[in-house]
């Protein structure tokens, strides 16, 4: 009778590239080729230049367009869910130097809240606030980081960096109604001319850059508007300042906050062009 033979535990030998991490890429496809890759850096070079350019004396003149457009949203957001709480639009100021202010009435409490510590010194507005003044004071970041997702997300396209590009040429007209200076005007008309010429060069591939410029200058709004505040001494307070007054906190606090609610805006952005468009320059050039 022929012995039995034991078998031997069979070993696997598994390298780095199966790691779950790896299959997860591989999975959920979010590696980025090398045509996104250069997205993603020029997203945040772009970052970098607008900081430079809101704040330097001739840049910021030569943007103003650009920054009429990105504080007209950051206030629209603001006098829409005003309206929607039920408040009264009193006034609505927007300035590309100044920054933006929408006043609301009737949205604070009739009846002032009881503070839980005996002790505490609540402020005017501390005592009055309500829900409603809240959503209305939160929804002029959360809307500007809601039209800078759109606009990153598309600026890995070119077809849906056109649909962008008419959002922002009828965007820009608007405050030409209002303008009252001629360095608006020059600006304006500067953007838009720019805008023409990057939709018919080159199959309309740069215009993604410009839309993806116009994406992170609305995204990361609350960085202009607190560097504004804090260098500049603007008339208009930045958001930051107006939550520290109704809730408390310091205004470096609710910057932060709202910076690191921002970047996670960006990375999801970032994220969701990858996994969408997934297309090279040759593919994108026959679509377009």
């Amino acid at each position: 009778m022929p012995p039995q033979t034991i078998p031997q535990p069979i070993l696997e030998i598994t390298n780095s590239s199966s790691s779950p991490l790896h299959s997860f890429v591989a999975r959920a496809n979010i590696r980025p080729n090398s045509f996104q890759t250069n997205t993603v850096i020029a997203a945040c070079v772009m970052f970098l230049a607008i900081l430079i350019a809101w704040n330097l004396p001739i840049l910021r003149d030569a943007i103003a367009g650009l920054k009429l457009f990105t504080v007209g949203v950051h206030e629209l957001c603001h006098l829409a869910m005003g309206l929607i709480c039920g408040g009264q639009v009193v006034s609505i100021c927007i300035d590309p130097n100044d920054g933006g202010a929408t006043h609301v009435m009737g949205l604070m409490r009739t009846t002032p809240r009881i503070p839980r510590n005996p002790y505490a010194m609540p402020t005017f507005a501390q005592t009055f606030w309500s829900p409603s003044a809240v959503a209305t004071l939160a929804s002029g970041y959360i809307g500007s980081s809601i039209v800078g997702f759109l606009f990153i997300f598309s600026g890995f396209n070119i077809v849906a960096s056109k649909a962008c590009a008419l959002v922002l040429h009828f965007g820009l007209l608007v405050p030409v109604l209002r303008a009252d200076h001629w360095i608006a005007y020059a600006s304006i008309i500067g953007c838009e001319a720019l805008l023409i010429g990057l939709w018919f060069g080159d199959h309309g591939n740069a215009l993604r850059f410009f839309v993806l410029f116009v994406g992170v200058m609305n995204l990361f709004y609350v960085v202009w508007d607190y560097i504004d505040e804090r260098l500049f001494d603007k008339r208009n307070t930045s958001d930051c300042a107006q939550f520290s007054e109704l809730l408390g906190w310091p205004t470096s606090s609710w910057f932060v906050f709202w910076f690191m609610y921002d970047s996670l805006v960006f990375t999801a952005a970032i994220f969701a062009g990858i996994c969408v468009f997934r297309r090279t320059d040759e593919q994108m050039y026959r679509e377009a």
